[in-house]
């Protein structure tokens, strides 16, 4: 094996202007061929390896409905004179401190967490109210 060092490269693959163009129900499979083949084209690659956690990503909504777009990491290291590319999903969450104008806005996971604080508020508050009424 010849050690050389991996190259990293991180792009964003639009998927749904050619996933449009397909029939539904081979919507999935067809965008990890569109991801192989925009992996190869970028990093001129002769192989291109997906990640579980990736392929889990694609699929998690069923074949009909893909991602219209994933933000993706690639590896590309040389193996016996031929180079392999292991693409990797990113997951990174932007911190609001880095970024002020994101401090007014509410993310979905907080919008949920404050539903259930109010209605947990309303319980607790209906619960006194009844027990005053019966003293």
């Amino acid at each position: 094996m010849s050690q050389t060092e991996a190259i990293e490269t991180i792009l964003i693959v639009p998927l749904f202007p050619k996933l449009n163009q397909v029939a539904p129900h081979k919507r999935t499979p067809r965008a990890i061929r569109l991801l192989k083949e925009f992996v190869v084209k970028h990093t001129k690659v002769d192989q291109v390896i997906i990640t579980n956690e990736l392929n889990e990503f694609m699929w998690k909504r069923g074949i009909r409905k893909p991602p219209r777009k994933i933000k993706i990491r690639a590896i590309v290291e040389e193996i016996d004179e031929e180079k392999i590319a292991t693409v990797h999903l990113i997951t990174e969450k932007v911190e609001i401190e880095s970024r002020p104008e994101l401090r007014g806005i509410k993310l979905p996971g907080e919008l949920e967490e404050e539903e259930e604080e109010e209605e947990e508020e309303d319980i607790s508050s209906s619960a006194e109210e009844q027990a005053e009424e019966e003293k």
